[in-house]
């Protein structure tokens, strides 16, 4: 038995939990039965008017969306390699990552298909899309409509995927040069779940609000997870502190993932209040340093909260290290930390030549784990050079 691809988690949570409500975006809400049988239909569209096959990449270039999530869901089935693409780009850098990807295939919504434009414009001849799919309505350049080919779809799942199948291609920018694909295979995101629910026993059912972008490996936890244990994904199209207060209160989310600088919006919000967030039950940060007088005020207005700081990257699926809510206490000595290694993974300290230094020495952090890219895209040298040693 395959164990280690999505779909021998997501099947079951259908099974069990189709009556509840699933997605929640807008005025738009459905249970586990009708958004599988959506996500169904997108594989459908994808292997049929699209001619996407397992192997290929689409992308998506688009705000949170429960059109988002479907795709997400459609390439974790097995219907090809999804490519999200990140909103903050120019369309030089745009263009780069679908000419290096060969992405044949976009989804976009009115919002940034002008940004697609400019980056085809700039690939000329050498523009290797055939299609391009408008999300939602909108007078902006596209091809075909998302609603259209879902509704002549049909509720079909392709072939069941391999564990060492490839089923994100998730661009990532370094300090310098172009930005590199980075290949992640069902095993490797199906044990990047895994770690994390072994290290942190608190996540429970309930609603997950998604208000970090659906490109970024942040948003990894609230795509995958909630349909799965019988919770609901509450998503907002573009974060905004008085957005995120209403939802939380309206839908009564227990589960959600911020950065620091997303944490300070909301409680320099005139609307914020500690009672408004009074369902959040687990608030995840991570990504950047959480300023100190921040933190602060979590742990003073919301006591009750727990709290758990995520340190990682694309390359991992997202998670290297947690700092859990044993550690959170006002005050306290830990606070400072990414954590400990989350299950799984294993880090140490190397010094410039390879060698594992002791405890409280300086170096570069080095990892290993089952959660780990298998590549980047198109770039043996680097993958070789990252992965000198044994060690990421």
């Amino acid at each position: 038995m395959k164990e280690l691809i999505y779909r021998q988690l997501y099947l079951p949570g259908v099974e069990q939990h189709g009556s509840v409500t699933a997605m929640v975006d807008g005025q738009y809400a459905a249970d586990l039965n009708d958004h599988f049988e959506r996500v169904q239909r997108t594989c459908s569209m994808l292997a049929g008017e699209l001619g996407v096959v397992p192997g290929d990449r689409f992308a998506v270039l688009a705000l949170n969306s429960h059109q988002f999530v479907e795709l997400w869901h459609a390439a974790f089935m097995g219907a090809g390699i999804i490519n999200p693409l990140n909103l903050r780009l120019a369309p030089a850098e745009l263009a780069y990552i679908l000419q290096d990807s060969g992405t044949e295939v976009v989804f976009t919504d009115a919002f940034f298909a002008p940004l697609l434009a400019g980056a085809r414009d700039l690939m000329g001849q050498d523009d290797p899309i055939r299609h391009v799919v408008l999300i939602g309505e909108g007078d902006v350049p596209h091809d075909l409509s998302y609603e259209a080919l879902m509704e002549a779809a049909s509720p079909v799942l392709p072939a069941e995927p391999e564990e060492d199948d490839p089923v994100v291609l998730m661009y990532t920018g370094g300090t310098t040069g172009l930005p590199k694909g980075v290949l992640s295979t069902q095993r490797a995101q199906v044990l990047n779940i895994y770690h994390g629910s072994m290290s942190l026993p608190t996540f429970e059912a309930g609603a997950y609000l998604i208000q970090t972008p659906m490109f970024h490996a942040a948003s990894m936890p609230g795509l995958l997870l909630p349909h799965v244990i019988g919770g609901s994904s509450v998503s907002i199209p573009l974060f905004d502190p008085a957005g995120v207060l209403a939802l939380i209160e309206q839908h009564s989310v227990t589960q959600t993932l911020m950065v620091p600088t997303m944490i300070a919006m909301m409680f320099a919000d005139e609307g914020y209040s500690p009672e408004r967030l009074a369902s959040l039950e687990l608030l995840i940060y991570g990504a950047s340093p959480m300023p100190a007088a921040i933190l602060e005020q979590v742990l003073t207005d919301l006591p009750d909260l727990q709290l758990v700081q995520g340190y990682g990257m694309t390359e991992s699926a997202s998670t290297l290290t947690l700092l859990g809510p044993e550690e959170h206490v006002l005050g306290g000595d830990k606070l400072r930390s990414v954590g400990k290694p989350a299950t799984g993974i294993v880090i140490s300290i190397q010094d410039g030549a390879g060698n594992i230094q002791p405890r409280g020495e300086i170096g570069e952090v080095c990892a290993r784990g089952g959660n780990f890219m298998s590549e980047y895209w198109n770039k043996p040298e680097a993958t070789a050079e990252v992965f000198e040693g044994g060690w990421y």
